[in-house]
């Protein structure tokens, strides 16, 4: 039987290192950024000026196309893993299914959508997928599809998985979209609805609040 292992907290550090670095090539102007120590006691970390995502053919758990059209107008909270995940999919699931009967979180009013993605898409069918996440939340949009599919879009939101000799590792993050398409932020270490609800929240507001000064440029 396959053992399935998430990322050590070794291997979460690491990215949210990785991350740090990314964005501080991106802004070499600014010396404003936290030091990496203060990165680690983050649970949001913002990411801006990236281009819409290029959604790749996946199949929703309803078994029709997940058209790009979806990602697009609302929010969007993505969470990459598989339905034989022994703990973290289940627990981080559970706290996203919480999250989205909190009115905050904008998914009651549709404007934001929690989305998970297979990782393990010869097995986790559109069905099993329907199935698995109904004990959770049915507003969570399941979606699986061929291999190349699913590595074109973890590749491009930075969502690390791999096969190992008897495991899968899988990213335990969260990664937000804005309603344009683009990769907002990611949410780290998300094991409290309220406070992956105040991560976006913050997101948000900082969306909001550079939309205006985008546009007037």
């Amino acid at each position: 039987m396959t053992r399935i292992f998430a990322l050590t907290a070794a291997s979460v550090a690491a990215a949210a290192l990785a991350c740090f670095a990314l964005l501080a090539r991106e802004q070499p102007q600014r010396n404003e950024s936290p030091p990496p120590a203060a990165i680690l006691q983050q649970t949001v970390l913002a990411v801006g000026g990236r281009e819409p995502l290029s959604l790749p053919a996946l199949t929703a758990a309803d078994g029709t196309l997940f058209e790009p059209a979806r990602l697009h107008g609302h929010w969007s909270v993505i969470f990459f893993g598989f339905t034989s995940c022994p703990h973290v999919c289940p627990t981080t699931l559970q706290v996203l299914g919480a999250a989205a009967r909190d009115p905050a979180s904008g998914v009651p009013a549709g404007t934001t959508q929690i989305v998970f993605v297979s990782v393990d898409p010869e097995r986790d069918t559109p069905e099993r997928l329907r199935n698995y996440l109904a004990a959770f939340d049915r507003r969570i949009v399941g979606l699986t599809g061929r291999r190349v599919a699913v590595d074109s879009f973890s590749e491009q939101v930075g969502a690390g998985y791999r096969a190992l000799a008897a495991a899968i590792d899988h990213s335990t993050s969260l990664f937000v979209l804005d309603p344009q398409g683009r990769l907002a932020g990611v949410l780290l270490r998300p094991s409290d609805p309220r406070r992956v609800v105040a991560d976006l929240q913050r997101l948000v507001k900082s969306y909001e609040l550079a939309e205006p000064i985008a546009a007037a440029r």
